[in-house]
């Protein structure tokens, strides 16, 4: 959509154009790559009809698992839908590998709900006429406990929740990526003080609603240098655990996402490649 982001009429909603059959992007892919689709009860309920539009016949539904960790082994033969609420998890590992991923959902402060483009024509007509939409279950984040013990927090586009002082931060969460973008979610200072609750190595800020880099290079006057900038004055406490004594506070470093360049971490958040 094109459109300037500072915009105060600006949308994340992208004004797409009606056709006979929506379908939604995610449930293409899906459809394309016989891909695992884990969401709240409700939203994957909408995902599985759509991936069945798609492909004219019905998803897997639940995409069963196996062990105490809800374990799917991919890749499949076909797509399939599963609830993943809040508080729960699923675990996706390779058939070639010993060990999987862990997928953990957790609460997000977000709208919930699809593009009216995405719903049959009476159904949007009836809904836009009484300026409202349908609701496809509570918003999401999202923990993700990689291989090699590094855990991920994907915030959802989220605003302040009390999880974040509480479950995310005793969790052991090392690396969060949160939007800044202001008016919709948590801004530049509202996502450096959401950090400072969880208390991560590192972070990764997201969906800025902005020009951030050229050349690689942050530009100034930017939300994402803002953001950077509050980040790196963080200096969190922490304690020795083993005699319970202080020791010097530590920083979070702050990584800018480049496109068409990949990041990697190791167990403890240190980026060892595609650093900024």
């Amino acid at each position: 959509m094109n459109q300037n982001p500072d915009a105060p009429n600006a949308v994340c909603a992208g004004n797409f154009p009606s056709i006979p059959t929506p379908n939604s992007i995610t449930a293409e892919i899906a459809a394309a790559k016989n891909s695992a689709v884990f969401a709240n009860a409700t939203l994957a309920s909408f995902i599985a009809a759509k991936i069945a539009a798609v492909l004219g016949t019905p998803t897997t539904a639940g995409c069963p698992g196996t062990g105490l960790g809800n374990e799917v082994v991919v890749p499949l033969t076909s797509p399939c839908t599963a609830p993943l609420n809040s508080g729960a998890k699923r675990t996706v590992r390779l058939s070639s590998a010993s060990q999987g991923v862990e997928i953990h959902a957790v609460t997000a402060e977000h709208p919930s709900e699809p593009p009216l483009t995405l719903l049959n024509d009476q159904l949007r007509t009836l809904l836009a006429a009484n300026g409202v939409n349908v609701y496809v279950g509570l918003a999401q984040g999202f923990v993700i406990t990689f291989t090699n013990g590094l855990k991920v927090y994907l915030s959802g586009d989220t605003g302040w929740t009390h999880e974040m002082d509480s479950i995310l931060k005793n969790v052991g969460v090392n690396l969060v990526v949160i939007n800044i973008g202001d008016s919709f979610t948590t801004g530049p200072p509202e996502a450096a003080f959401a950090v400072s609750l969880i208390q991560p190595a590192a972070v990764i800020p997201s969906h800025a609603n902005e020009v951030a880099t050229t050349g690689g290079n942050v530009n100034s006057g930017t939300r994402t240098e803002q953001f950077i900038n509050l980040v790196s004055e963080l200096r969190l406490s922490q304690f020795n655990d083993v005699r319970d004594r202080f020791i010097p506070p530590r920083t979070v470093q702050a990584y800018v996402p480049r496109s068409g360049i990949t990041m990697e971490f190791d167990s403890d958040a240190q980026c060892v490649s595609g650093c900024p």
